[in-house]
């Protein structure tokens, strides 16, 4: 889930990415040793930093908060299924088991059309240790399946299918905020910090959303950018870039693929007339996938 420190990190992160193109083991863009951190610094940290020509720059959120819950929680796919690594290759009344041996993995084969047998693959397992799983389900409706290694034989099965799936992960948004972030410059004189905001601001202001931990982004708005020289005595010259991050609270789950459809008998009401110039509500069976 999303939360006000995956912000700040994703805060962090772009303003680090920018500041130090090449890596942090060199210099940045401005030519010193430039701190990039979350939360508020200490005076004692300041003074040395700054009388040492090191730049610091502080992600720090603010208290101004706005409830946009508006959404309604329904789940949603987030990202793509996981490929598969096992195979099920079907060859007249026999299924083969191949691959390799991965969790967390769905087997099932669908005999005849119409019964699914489904086994959930364990870490422990091996291609011969599925395949008979798989005989020892089915052979509870269909006396003599039987299993020779990785292979599965089905005596008198019409058909036979076979499938693989995967699990994936889906989302669910609980609840919207938007938070006031400040990014706070400290520099040692009035020059450096003009450089120092001069480069930060368009770096923020150019993203309109910012990648978070949960796989969503929060968007990000300016606000405004006060100067603060209140502590010019003490070498201490200060910019704060504030921004608006509107982002959600999440849940995930993982989920695994539908390999074996359930079918039933449901039953639709329609109006239909009923002959004396009137109407009356009538059920329909309906078959139902799910």
């Amino acid at each position: 889930m999303a939360d006000i420190s995956d912000v700040e990190s994703a805060l962090v992160a772009l303003i680090a990415q920018n500041v130090y193109p090449n890596g942090t083991g060199g210099l940045s863009v401005f030519g010193c040793d430039t701190r990039i951190y979350r939360g508020w610094p200490t005076k004692s940290q300041l003074e040395t930093a700054l009388r040492n020509g090191t730049i610091e720059i502080s992600v720090y959120s603010l208290s101004a908060e706005t409830n946009l819950t508006r959404f309604q929680t329904d789940w949603r796919p987030l990202g793509n299924l996981s490929a598969p690594t096992l195979t099920l290759t079907v060859s007249g009344n026999t299924v083969t088991v191949g691959g390799t041996v991965a969790v967390p993995q769905n087997v099932a084969i669908i005999v005849d059309g119409s019964a699914g047998y489904s086994y959930g693959v364990q870490t422990t397992d091996t291609l011969t240790t599925i395949a008979t799983a798989l005989a020892a389900l089915i052979s509870a409706d269909r006396p003599g399946t039987s299993s020779s290694g990785a292979v599965v034989t089905v005596p008198g099965a019409v058909s036979l299918v076979g499938r693989v799936g995967t699990f994936g992960n889906n989302i669910r948004e609980l609840k919207r905020q938007r938070r006031h972030v400040q990014i706070s410059l400290f520099a040692n004189t009035p020059n450096q910090r003009d450089q120092i905001g001069s480069f930060i601001d368009p770096v923020l202001a150019a993203n309109e959303f910012i990648c978070l931990a949960d796989g969503t982004a929060g968007r990000l708005r300016y606000v405004s950018s006060p100067h603060d020289d209140t502590v010019q005595k003490e070498i201490l010259y200060r910019r704060n870039l504030i921004y608006s991050v509107e982002y959600g609270t999440t849940q995930t789950r993982s989920d695994p693929q539908i390999i074996v459809p359930a079918t039933g008998i449901s039953s639709v009401p329609t109006i239909s007339p009923d002959g004396a110039g009137g109407s009356e509500i009538v059920t329909h069976p309906v078959t139902v996938i799910s």
